[in-house]
């Protein structure tokens, strides 16, 4: 269910339950209470953030500028020169990365800079157009914050805005996309990561399924041993009751037989004046 809705992993749960859109799944009923459903999105959020980190690293492996990007935008100001900036981070990983020359840092940092003198109207103009312009198998409603494209992930277009503006924007624009095409239509490391994550999918699906089926058994069990329990306190309270009444006849019994019996009256002639 919570792969049906791309959910995203990195969201708070009292938010997830806030919007209101897995509620009105029936799936949502099928674990008994609300502690047992934070339970299972617990492991479900923790296993699905550490598939979208090994991605992402799998991804900077492959393209050095996704995490040198990422570190202009966390790191770039308009107050710094580029040799400035090169001087004072120089021991960073993300200057020193052999896969990249010096050279097109400095570029992208350049280039990078003067986007952001740009009014931010623009900015989220031009992501906007990223965005349209990225092909569906790499875009589209399956696609989750924490693994968006290399396409993405390294256009300027998409650093130069920050979070807080950016995010929103394209969950917005995600929602709006259509489900990813047929895998035919999908090239073959997208059909790859796609049946990787596929696997996964029906792996987190078949624990969840097998975690409601143990919850069920143990709740047979304990309402089978309740059940018994108040068959047994049932048959000594009947056991008890009858002990009492029976310990009260034979006592009764035992007075009447010991108590003196009246003498026969004597017959008419028999009788003294």
């Amino acid at each position: 269910m919570l792969d049906d809705h791309h959910v995203n992993p990195f969201k708070p749960w009292d938010r997830l339950i806030e919007d209101g859109h897995i509620i009105e799944d029936d799936r949502y009923t099928v674990l008994p209470n609300m502690k047992s459903r934070k339970e299972v999105w617990e492991d479900w959020s923790r296993d699905r953030i550490q598939k979208l980190k090994e991605q992402r690293e799998h991804e900077e492996k492959k393209d050095p500028r996704i995490p040198y990007l990422a570190f202009l935008q966390r790191k770039a100001t308009l107050k710094l020169y580029w040799p400035e900036f090169r001087r004072k981070y120089a021991r960073e990983p993300e200057m020193r990365n052999t896969k990249m020359s010096d050279k097109e840092r400095e570029r992208l940092y350049r280039d990078h800079i003067n986007r952001l003198k740009m009014p931010e109207s623009s900015q989220k103009s031009d992501l906007v157009s990223l965005l349209k312009s990225t092909p569906l198998h790499q875009l589209n409603r399956s696609t989750s914050m924490g693994a968006l494209p290399p396409a993405l992930l390294t256009d300027l277009r998409y650093i130069s805005l920050r979070p807080s503006t950016r995010d929103p924007l394209i969950e917005t624009h995600i929602s709006t996309l259509q489900q990813a095409p047929d895998a035919a239509d999908a090239d073959p490391e997208e059909q790859e990561a796609r049946a990787r994550e596929r696997q996964e999918r029906e792996r987190r699906r078949a624990l969840g399924e097998r975690q409601i089926q143990v919850q069920k058994e143990k709740r047979k069990i304990k309402e089978a041993l309740e059940y018994s329990k108040g068959r047994m306190r049932k048959g000594e309270d009947e056991l008890q009751q009858a002990m009492t009444v029976g310990k009260e006849g034979l006592l009764g019994y035992m007075e009447v037989e010991d108590a003196p019996h009246p003498l026969p009256p004597l017959p008419p002639g028999d009788q003294t004046p």
